[in-house]
């Protein structure tokens, strides 16, 4: 299949599973329109996580019964609210929209477009230190048969079951394309069609959702807002290229999708209190089901969810206790269990827990970091703070909302402030509070989306204070035309950041890998037996020939083996080839006959430097015959061993 309709059905694919099993969930329970479809997201993410905990659980195959498994965890996730029918109050409908949608496909096609054009070829690998896991990830998951989150990586980690967040990957899994093309087009759902869609449902739900003031030409402000995201780079596009954080932005763009039903619940309680039929329980189960969605895809996922819809819950419980009664004690208990399920989580991911508690990284600049997060400027990799401040537009339309008297926009300020600090604190210098982001790595690049997600609802609030304030066609037009224009301006930003990790020629941090090896490493599996291991420098790219081509490698991460396993005993000294050796002995004791030679020298690029790996770099030839070999990579048969 040509490339590019390999990606195109990998991309149709991936959509409809990231989209059609949460809006059939979230359906059943009562959202319509575009509520239904913002929530799609998350939901799904529910549904998939689900089904990769339950499939492994019964020994089923991943891919292909994956499907099956999906389908039947969104049915089970659907009978109840059909059976409890009306019993259960219904939820209300958004009202009509007319304008949004035009918005949403104008801003999937912007971001699309940059995406794939800084991704350059379907195939073309991200060249990044995480996506080489996340690659091999898929095909890990392909070859041993479990998604599940507890140990369905195993093949990365020397056979450990370790947790692993492994959603993504097992999403990918079930595309018909090869791991690189499932995994970039993945890129472009995620991109191209979950975030303007979660943006929009947002939209729709903060200014036309049941209990708002809808007020005159809230569609309009919906839609300039949409359209004004896509100049937005620290979501999705530098989560999505530079970074290559794929797992968690998965789980940050379900966010949009999460406050969508939150704001439903907000708006249902009050009523609930009052005594009137409402859907606050179908709400309330609904974000919980979507909030679940975002912490499977991956377990930052919750600490985002405390820093968006903290404030809103402290509040929320404060007034209760205030009222007293009933509405107080409810209060405490929901309290009482929401810290006990925290520790009882703690408790049992306190392994994982303890890894990123002591994380260090170098500290930074508090006003650069401040500057970086207002003008939405990358702040990751080699093109930090560089492009056009297109992040203007909508900070100018936040601060608008937060002056403005609508519903709710103090509690959005305190929330995108409280982000913005937080952020502040992790980028700025080192001192022993910054540990405080220790569930986002200290990378201040992954925190930065809590706050344009945050100000999206202020946007929305100054997009219609303006509008407001002229009502007539022009007004609506000239901001839709400075929207555009702010997209426009930042499309060379995007298709940088995607070259940046795609493009042998401006990979960041040295080249992994060049197109020629590309090829060479598909038709790997035609010049070796099907169950051949090949020896490699994973910083010399050799670990792409797993997801690549289908053959094994001993080391499929970046990442340093764990210590005491062979593979860490065979990377610290050096290679001593002959009948009897430690090294043979260790390569027998991994199965691995082959090894994977890689030069370029003279080529001209900046190779990624060896790290623990160097011992790995460059074998002697003498014991050792060649198999096959390209411009730059060579692979031999170990002989010296037989």
């Amino acid at each position: 299949m040509n490339g590019w309709w390999a990606l195109a059905a990998c991309a149709v694919t991936g959509a409809v599973l990231l989209t059609v099993p949460g809006w059939a969930v979230a359906r059943a329970w009562g959202l319509r329109g575009w509520s239904s479809a913002g929530a799609a997201l998350p939901l799904s993410c529910l549904a998939v996580g689900v089904a990769e905990l339950l499939a492994s659980a019964v020994g089923l195959t991943w891919a292909p019964w994956g499907w099956a498994a999906v389908a039947a965890v969104t049915t089970l996730l659907s009978v109840p609210a059909v059976l409890v029918g009306s019993r259960w109050a219904g939820l209300e409908t958004a009202g009509p929209a007319p304008g949004v949608l035009p918005a949403a496909g104008c801003a999937a096609v912007l971001v699309g477009v940059g995406l794939l054009a800084g991704t350059g070829s379907p195939d073309s690998p991200v060249q990044a230190y995480d996506a080489v896991f996340h690659l091999n990830g898929v095909q890990a998951v392909r070859e041993s048969g479990s998604a599940s989150a507890l140990g369905g990586l195993a093949l990365l980690y020397q056979g450990a079951a370790t947790y692993y967040p492994t959603l993504w990957h097992g999403t990918a899994a079930l595309l018909p394309g090869a791991p690189v093309v499932a995994t970039n087009a993945l890129v472009v759902v995620l991109g191209a069609l979950c975030w303007p869609l979660g943006v929009a449902a947002l939209g729709v739900e903060v200014l036309g959702g049941p209990g708002s003031q809808r007020l005159p030409h809230w569609p309009r402000a919906v839609a300039v807002t949409t359209v004004a995201c896509t100049a937005c780079v620290a979501v999705p596009t530098v989560l999505l290229t530079s970074l290559a954080a794929w797992p968690y932005a998965l789980s940050v763009l379900c966010l949009p999708g999460v406050l969508v039903v939150a704001v439903r619940l907000a708006r249902t309680l009050p009523a609930a209190g009052a005594g009137r039929t409402t859907g606050a329980l179908r709400a309330g189960l609904l974000l919980l089901g979507a909030g679940g969605g975002a912490v499977l895809a991956h377990g930052t996922g919750l600490f985002n969810l405390a820093v968006l819809l903290g404030p809103a819950a402290l509040l929320a419980g404060a007034r209760r206790l205030r009222a007293g009664g009933l509405r107080g004690r409810r209060a405490v208990a929901v309290a009482v269990v929401v810290l006990l399920v925290a520790a009882v989580g703690a408790w049992l991911m306190r392994a994982s827990l303890a890894s990123v508690l002591g994380y260090s990284r170098p500290g930074g600049s508090a006003l650069g970091t401040l500057g970086q997060a207002l003008l939405d400027l990358p702040q990751y990799g080699p093109l930090a703070s560089r492009g056009l401040p297109a992040g203007l537009v909508l900070l100018v339309l936040a601060v608008l909302g937060a002056r403005g008297r609508q519903d709710g926009t103090r509690l959005w300020t305190v929330t995108a402030l409280s982000a913005l600090v937080l952020v502040v604190l992790v980028g700025g210098p080192q001192w022993w509070g910054r540990q405080i982001g220790f569930p986002w790595y200290l990378q201040k690049s992954r925190i930065e989306p809590l706050v344009l997600i945050a100000a999206l609802p202020l946007a929305l609030a100054g997009c219609q204070r303006l509008l407001t304030r002229w009502p007539g066609r022009r007004a609506a037009a000239a901001l839709l035309v400075v929207a555009l224009a702010a997209a426009g301006a930042r499309l060379p930003l995007t298709i940088a950041l995607g070259a940046s990790v795609h493009d042998a020629d401006r990979i960041a941090y040295g080249t992994l890998i060049t197109p020629e090896e590309v090829d060479f490493y598909e038709g790997a599996s035609g010049l070796l037996p099907e169950d051949a291991v090949v020896l490699g420098a994973p910083s010399l790219g050799t670990s792409y020939l797993w997801s690549l081509g289908g053959v094994r490698v001993v080391y499929p991460t970046r990442s340093a083996p764990t210590t005491g396993t062979a593979e860490a005993e065979l990377a610290a000294t050096a290679p001593e080839l002959g009948p009897g050796s430690r090294t043979c002995e260790l390569l027998d004791r991994l199965g691995a006959e082959y090894y994977l030679a890689v030069d370029r020298q003279g080529s001209g690029l900046e190779e990624a430097p060896v790290r623990w790996d160097a011992e790995l770099a460059h074998w002697p030839e003498e014991g050792m015959e060649e198999v096959a070999s390209s411009p730059t990579a060579t692979i031999w048969r170990i002989t010296a061993c037989d």
